[in-house]
C-alpha cells in the first residue's frame, strides 16, 4: 500500500464516495471526510480501510486537522455555501501547504451567469488558481445522470419524463473514477480542466426511449412549466434555495449549454474504460426501484404525488431570494449567450 494518505471530502456523497472506494482498490490511505460516520456508506468505507474523520467542512479548524499529513485531497464543495466552503478549504490548503488537490466545480462556471450557485463556482474557481503552493486540477462536469431519475414516480407509472434539453449526462461513478485516477498521479493533470460526459449526446426524446427500453414501457420526454417544475419540487421536499437555482440549469439546458463541446472522452483518456453511457446508468438507478412495477397501489402513490405537487402553493421565489440576501446583478446571461464563458470552454 502506498505510503500517501489522499483526503476525500464529502465521502458520503455522490463522487466522493466512488473516488474514495476506487483510492482504495488502488492500494491508497483515504481518509474519508464525513459529517455522519454511521451511514451506510461511512461504514463501508471504514470497512474497506479508509480513515473516517468526522468534522465540519465549513469549520477551518476541521479541515486543517484533516489536511495534517495530506499531499492530495478531493475538494467537493456542496450546497448552499459553495463560495464559504471553498474559501475555507483554499485558505487550509495554503497554511498546510498542501501538494496537490482536485476541485469539483461545475461546466457552467461564470461570473455573469443568473444562478448564484454557479457566479459561486467561478469566485471559487478564481480563489483555487491564485494558490502559491497547491497544484490545481479541476473536474467541472454538466447535469448529473442521477438529476433525470429524482421524482420517478411519474415516469415509471404513467411514462413522464423530464425534458432538460440535450445532455450527455455523466454517471456520479464516472466523476469519482476520474477524480481518483488523476490523483493516482497527478502530476500530469497540473492545472488542468476536464469535463467528464456520458458516451454519447442524447436529446431528451432519446434518453426516454433508453429509459423506455430498460422499463419495458413507452416513455415520453416533456418540458414542464417552469411554474410545475417548481411546485414539482416543493411536493418532493427539496430546499426552495437549491430550486431557486435548478430553474436556471434548466433554462441554460434548453438554451444548449450541455451540449456544447459533448460528449467528451475523459474518463476512457484518464480512466482506461469507455465512459457509462446513458442505458447503463439507467439500469443502475433504476434497477432496485419499487416503482417498476405497474400496479394499482403505485398508481394510486403516484397519483398522489401528482396531486400534492398541483395543489402546492407556488414559491414566492423574488421575495425569498431578496430575504436570503442573494446578491443582485444586472445583465446576467445563460451560458451560450456568453462570449466569456465560450471562450473558457
Amino acid at each position: 500500500m502506498s505510503n500517501k494518505i489522499i483526503l476525500v471530502t464529502a465521502a458520503n456523497g455522490n463522487t466522493g464516495f466512488p473516488a474514495a472506494k476506487e483510492l482504495l482498490k488502488l492500494d491508497f490511505n483515504v481518509r474519508a471526510f464525513v459529517r455522519n460516520p454511521r451511514t451506510k456508506k461511512a461504514e463501508e468505507l471504514k470497512k474497506l480501510g479508509a480513515e473516517i474523520f468526522v468534522g465540519n467542512i465549513q469549520d477551518i479548524r476541521d479541515v486543517r486537522e484533516s489536511l495534517k499529513d495530506i499531499e492530495s485531497a478531493y475538494f467537493v464543495p456542496t450546497y448552499p455555501n459553495v463560495l464559504f466552503q471553498g474559501s475555507t478549504f483554499a485558505t487550509a490548503l495554503e497554511e498546510m501547504k498542501t501538494k496537490n488537490v482536485v476541485v469539483l466545480t461545475q461546466w457552467l462556471s461564470s461570473n455573469s451567469h443568473p444562478s448564484v450557485y454557479t457566479k459561486e463556482h467561478w469566485l471559487v474557481d478564481q480563489t483555487f488558481k491564485r494558490l502559491q503552493n497547491t497544484n490545481i486540477t479541476f473536474v467541472n462536469p454538466g447535469l448529473f445522470a442521477f438529476v433525470y431519475f429524482m421524482m420517478p414516480e411519474p415516469m415509471l407509472q404513467f411514462g413522464m419524463m423530464p425534458d432538460f434539453g440535450t445532455n450527455a449526462p455523466p454517471s456520479n461513478e464516472d466523476i469519482g473514477l476520474t477524480v481518483a485516477h488523476i490523483l493516482k498521479n497527478p502530476e500530469p493533470h497540473i492545472g488542468k480542466t476536464y469535463r467528464v460526459t456520458s458516451r454519447e449526446l442524447l436529446k431528451p426524446q432519446e434518453m426516454a426511449n433508453i429509459v423506455g427500453k430498460v422499463v419495458g414501457r413507452k416513455i415520453k420526454a416533456d418540458i414542464l412549466p417552469e411554474s410545475m417544475l417548481l411546485k414539482m419540487l416543493r411536493s418532493y421536499g427539496f430546499p426552495q434555495r437549491d430550486a431557486s437555482q435548478v430553474i436556471h440549469y434548466v433554462k441554460d439546458g434548453h438554451n444548449g449549454g450541455f451540449a456544447t463541446n459533448a460528449p467528451t472522452t475523459t474518463v476512457q483518456d484518464i480512466v482506461g474504460k469507455p465512459a457509462d453511457d446513458f442505458e447503463t446508468i439507467t439500469r443502475r438507478y433504476l434497477k432496485d426501484n419499487p416503482m417498476l412495477k405497474q400496479s394499482i397501489l403505485n398508481k394510486l402513490k403516484t397519483m398522489g404525488i401528482m396531486m400534492k405537487a398541483m395543489t402546492t402553493s407556488k414559491w414566492k421565489m423574488t421575495e425569498f431570494e431578496k430575504n436570503q440576501g442573494f446578491p443582485l446583478f444586472k445583465n446576467m446571461m445563460l451560458s451560450n449567450h456568453s462570449e466569456e464563458w465560450k471562450s473558457e470552454h
